[in-house]
């Protein structure tokens, strides 16, 4: 089994379309958490409408909403997804024939590790940094990895809807329990353009990386 999660917001409705349409053929099911939403996007849908599972939410777990469905899933592959990213043809099957034949727990195509902690910043500090959108050529661990490009399995890793203490802080709070645990995460090589990028406006990146004070509290407390 195959399973994809991803949160989202109205803003972005037209983006989690081409999103949900580049996964549909490629897995079991997708659990779409609808942030604010106020109705279902997917109605229309007469193929592959049971394919589709969406849930509403207040979006005070922001992209952390996107792991609410995994409390009743077991025995299956995740793939967790953004709803700004096209995904190749054959991205599940790829990204799950490499994490068995390297024995990979938790993999993602996007990550950063620090050498050194206490940080001063963590989006502005020197770091390894490996984005999914640029080309990386040989696999590595990563401390932090991005969770709109990651994939698990539940026996290996199932983390809580509990541990994210605060919004929009999914790579971090994903980082300190697979740290916790024991468990490496892979970053995968790929070439350049392997995801297709939609463009989006308040990212949380935008957001977040002249304001990071708390984010870089966090992982100092904990790394």
């Amino acid at each position: 089994m195959i399973n994809v999660l991803i949160a989202s917001i109205p803003d972005r409705e037209k983006t989690l379309y081409h999103t949900v349409f580049s996964l549909i053929d490629q897995v079991d099911c997708i659990h779409v958490v609808l942030n604010n939403y106020t109705h279902n996007p997917f109605d229309f849908m007469a193929k592959n409408r049971d394919k589709v599972k969406v849930y509403f939410s207040d979006n005070s777990l922001g992209d952390a909403s996107r792991y609410i469905p995994l409390k009743g899933l077991e025995d299956t592959y995740i793939l967790t997804c953004d709803d700004d990213l096209v995904y190749p043809r054959h991205y599940a099957e790829d990204t799950i024939k490499r994490m068995v034949d390297s024995n990979y727990k938790i993999v993602s195509y996007h990550g950063r590790s620090f050498d050194n902690f206490p940080l001063k910043s963590y989006y502005n500090d020197k770091c390894i940094k490996y984005r999914c959108l640029d080309s990386m050529f040989k696999d590595d661990v990563v401390q932090f990895a991005g969770t709109g490009v990651m994939a698990f399995h539940t026996k290996d890793f199932k983390p809580s809807i509990d541990i994210f203490k605060r919004s929009n802080m999914s790579d971090i709070w994903i980082g300190i329990e697979a740290k916790k645990k024991g468990i490496n995460i892979d970053c995968l090589s790929h070439d350049k353009d392997y995801f297709r990028y939609q463009q989006v406006k308040d990212t949380i990146w935008d957001n977040k990386h002249n304001n990071d004070v708390i984010e870089t509290e966090i992982v100092n407390n904990n790394f």
